[in-house]
């Protein structure tokens, strides 16, 4: 009956299109064509729109893809101590011979060589020049002490891509001097895209009066193509670094269409050059204007063919969803394993890659919650202390006999009934009730009256958690409902949650998997990604402020000592490290400005205990800790668990970076990398 019903259903979809598109064909053939034709013409567009961007991806590739080249090389050239000694010690022809022979090793189109102020000492496309000081971004930031890729606009009207590498005294690391290898942009690179994409492209340069110069090419250079890029150097577009800027051409008798993006180098807003992606609007349109002239054949032949016409669309249309609903129909029964077949490139086709998406994410959690059911007993909340140990029977009772604590099954506020102590911290207490106003599980955080009057500010902060908590709304986030006072007693209610907390989870079952490492790590950095979006910086994540819910969803709590990434004034100070020395950022200990890398620090922390059982830096005293922190290199998770995956260990090592700069440049990079992970 089931089997019947569900064929009636697909074959009811597919008549409902059929019927409308018979409809339509027969009693208003001239609008239908009308509207063929505005459909072939964004469908068009849209095909376009996607080629030209992946054209222009495809050139971006190819231009990282030679600047890596020569980065790589010079960086290996960097590392010849004979070559640096040649470098800084040779007199001018030694040094030009030795620029000389990185070309060839290179095969840059040439390379110059400076001294550490910039002084140029050699250059291979122009023997005998030295002695001048040289400027630009490249330059300027290589002798910094970083290695630095960007563009070259020669006086002759040529552009190059150009790396920049610090050659450094391999004993001090001090910048001794700089190389620059040039790759020039000819035809032969515009000739390669165009064979990877099928599209046409021009390379240019912006010379001094704003002004394109055309420097490579696959359709011949014309003053209706330079007109074509010249209307997207408006000023507005080149202080905006715009991604894309679509404009026309005609080209001999063709009409293109093109999108335009600009090359900038690092640290400056304005563009050196650029490239044009262009394709042909009629050879897009051509298979569309081929399908209205079938329309019209068809709809003089007769309408019995254009009805079996509508019938063989209809039923093609219906197909890929009537997948979709089968498969969509088999992950609510709980099965896993269904693929989606769906592979068509349209919207359907993105709707298939969203879902698929979707359901490899329910397989994550679903192990996660196999894990947990594995467990047993994974239910129940633990009680923590300030410091983030268990709190044993004795101390939790000595709490809750505290002054101004809150007894279980007391009314608090004539609304609240207490069920009892969830944590406690060195600011508040953390108790389990129950709304009778709404009827439902909340958390009350109560702020400490000794607190309140060892410092007087600490009332202001228990406030400013609550305007930044209220401000991250996501499922991965312990939501917070309200501040109250009760007699002198501030409190804040907050989403109940139900489950353990990921170092109760650690304490108890070691070292986790790392397919439930890495599910619980990509939640983790939605909350952060979310929470970062909103100007917050949670500053202290740690497996004590993040709970597992039964249901495998993993929740953030505690933004209690959350600032501003712009600092309010009287509230925190450049000094005050605030957080748990564990998980702490060296520039968190240090008490200096930090910014959102350092919850991406701590998020590599928790990854690393997730994996191996135990914090990267164990230590007998807080000052001890804090010196491991900062002098000292983790080790590897893989050498503490040999089922960590390579890639892993270094991207949780990369996280766990001392320097800021080096570790992942967001949370949704971050969220990115672990899930590229291959297990």
């Amino acid at each position: 009956m089931s089997g019947t019903s569900a064929r009636a259903r697909r074959f009811g979809l597919t008549l409902k299109i059929f019927a409308a598109t018979a409809l339509v064909v027969a009693l208003v053939l001239g609008g239908a064509l009308l509207l063929a034709s505005l459909s072939a013409r964004r469908a068009a567009n849209a095909a376009l729109d996607r080629r030209l961007a992946t054209t222009g991806e495809v050139a971006r590739a190819f231009i990282e893809a030679e600047n890596a080249m020569l980065g790589r090389g010079a960086a290996a050239a960097a590392q010849a101590p004979t070559f640096v000694a040649a470098v800084v010690s040779g007199d001018l022809s030694t040094v030009f011979d030795q620029a000389k022979q990185y070309q060839e090793i290179l095969q840059a189109d040439y390379t110059l060589i400076t001294d550490a102020r910039a002084v140029l000492r050699a250059r291979t496309d122009r023997p005998g020049v030295s002695g001048d000081t040289l400027g630009g971004p490249i330059i300027g930031q290589a002798l910094e002490g970083r290695q630095v890729a960007g563009y070259v606009n020669q006086a002759d009207q040529r552009l190059y891509l150009a790396v920049g590498t610090p050659l450094k005294d391999l004993a001090s690391d001090v910048v001794q001097a700089m190389l620059l290898a040039a790759h020039q942009v000819t035809d032969s690179l515009a000739e390669e895209v165009k064979r990877a994409t099928g599209s046409e492209i021009v390379f240019y340069l912006i010379d001094v009066n704003h002004r394109p110069v055309v420097v490579a090419s696959t359709v011949p250079v014309s003053p209706e193509l330079d007109s074509a890029i010249a209307r997207t150097l408006t000023a507005e577009a080149m202080r905006g670094d715009s991604a894309e800027l679509r404009t026309e051409a005609r080209i001999g008798n063709e009409d293109l269409v093109g999108f335009n993006r600009f090359l900038v180098n690092p640290g400056v807003e304005e563009p050196v050059a650029g490239y044009l992606a262009l394709r042909s609007r009629a050879g897009e349109l051509a298979g569309f204007r081929q399908l209205q002239r079938t329309l019209v054949l068809l709809a003089i032949a007769g309408l019995l063919l254009a009805l079996v016409a509508s019938w063989l669309v209809a039923h093609q249309i219906a197909k890929p969803v009537h997948a979709l609903v089968g498969v969509t129909r088999r992950v609510a029964e709980g099965d896993y394993s269904a693929t989606v077949e769906v592979a068509s490139r349209d919207e359907i086709g993105e709707l298939a890659a969203a879902f698929r998406t979707m359901v490899e994410e329910l397989k994550a959690k679903q192990q996660l919650v196999e894990y947990l059911s594995a467990g047993g007993g994974g239910a129940t909340q633990p009680i923590y202390t300030a410091g983030g140990a268990l709190a044993s029977a004795t101390m939790a009772r000595a709490v809750a006999s505290g002054t101004g604590m809150l007894e279980v099954g007391a009314t608090f506020g004539g609304r609240y009934e207490v069920k009892g102590l969830l944590g406690m911290g060195g600011m508040g207490v953390v108790y389990r009730a129950w709304d009778t106003q709404l009827g439902e599980p909340v958390a009350i955080k109560t702020l400490k009256s000794d607190a309140l009057a060892a410092e007087p500010s600490a009332l202001e902060r228990f406030k400013q958690e609550i305007r930044l908590a209220r401000r991250i709304t996501h499922r991965n986030v312990v939501r917070t409902h309200d501040i109250g006072e009760v007699e002198g007693l501030y409190y804040i209610t907050m989403e109940f949650v139900e489950g353990q907390s990921l170092k109760r989870l650690i304490q108890s079952r070691g070292c986790l998997p790392v397919n439930v490492v890495l599910t619980i790590g990509k939640q983790l950095c939605r909350a952060l990604e979310v929470a970062h979006e909103q100007g917050v910086i949670h500053r202290d994540i740690k497996p004590q402020n993040l709970v597992v819910e039964p249901s495998g969803t993993l929740k953030v709590m505690d933004f209690g000592i959350a600032r501003l990434a712009v600092r309010s004034e009287g509230m925190t100070q450049a000094g005050m490290a605030v957080g748990t020395p564990e998980y702490m950022a060296p520039e968190q200990l240090l008490g200096d400005e930090v910014d959102f890398r350092a919850d991406l620090y701590a998020a590599g922390a928790v990854l690393f205990e997730a994996l191996t059982g135990r914090t990267p830096f164990v230590a007998e005293s807080a000052i001890t800790m804090v010196a491991k922190q900062l002098e000292e290199i983790p080790p590897s998770p893989r050498s503490l668990n040999a089922d960590v995956p390579e890639e892993l260990a270094a991207l949780v090592l990369r996280t766990l970076n001392k320097d800021p700069n080096q570790r992942p440049r967001s949370a949704a990079e971050l969220h990115d990398a672990l899930e590229a992970v291959a297990l």
